[in-house]
């Protein structure tokens, strides 16, 4: 049967959104082999990444009824989050958050931006508006401000004048990007520390071991599975769900 009029928009509309997803997977997977190149180009996307992360433990830290100072960004990529939250449930969950946090802000922007092309616009506005609004409140390295100050302006010159196919591809790649940035440390998820300028501290597994008895390693784990599951769950939510039910 021939696909009536009123279809033919509809359909046409879901090969974009699916053609930007692949496009987006095809661009994250080549530039994760073509090294060392495709580091600085997805220099961006891992900033955001270890941004999300150290949003994770302040939000969670503000979750759980404790404070959060400040944000600190790193040009190595590294970061930290100055917050205070203790107990015995609290001080482990805020660290998990942290582990926790790139891939469920992944998985949201996948789901989120690939409902429609105005979706898309409307996702990649609002990061623009948070990152900003982060660096206002939270963020204080000086490279820290400069550099997401650059990514809010650049995401919301995109939401505001990019074209509806680049603005469905980026939301897709940042999700992509967001969602491997969980993975993306292994020596750090499955290590009990690290040393930072020269003292020895805790990683977040670490410190999840030292609440909840059970090894570092079981938490690597663990949260290295939920993060596979929540970029499994945000793929089956945005491009297959939907398609199954035309």
């Amino acid at each position: 049967m021939k696909p009536t009029s009123k279809s033919r928009p509809a359909e046409s509309g879901r090969d974009r959104l699916i053609a930007a997803f692949l496009l987006a997977a095809l661009v994250s997977a080549g530039l994760h082999f073509a090294q060392p190149w495709g580091r600085y180009v997805l220099y961006p996307f891992a900033l955001l990444a270890t941004w999300a992360h150290e949003m994770g433990h302040g939000l969670a830290a503000l979750l759980f009824g404790g404070s959060f100072h400040e944000l600190d960004l790193y040009p190595d990529l590294g970061g930290q989050a100055l917050h205070t939250a203790g107990g015995f449930f609290a001080r482990p969950l805020v660290a998990m958050a942290g582990l926790l946090g790139p891939a469920i802000a992944g998985g949201g922007v996948i789901v989120l931006g690939a409902r429609s092309e105005r979706a898309a616009r409307g996702v990649i506005g609002a990061l623009a508006a948070i990152v900003a609004l982060t660096v206002v409140i939270w963020v204080r390295t000086l490279f820290g401000v400069v550099a997401m100050s650059l990514i809010a302006a650049a995401l919301g010159l995109l939401a505001a004048r990019g074209g509806e196919l680049l603005k469905l591809f980026t939301t897709q790649l940042i999700g992509i990007q967001l969602c491997l940035g969980s993975l993306a440390d292994f020596d750090y998820m499955f290590s009990p520390g690290f040393t930072r300028d020269g003292k020895p501290m805790l990683s977040d597994t670490g410190t999840i071991a030292q609440s909840w008895l059970l090894p570092y390693w079981f938490w690597g784990a663990l949260i290295a599975g939920l993060s596979v599951l929540i970029l499994a769950t945000a793929f089956y939510r945005a491009w297959i769900r939907p398609y199954r039910r035309a």
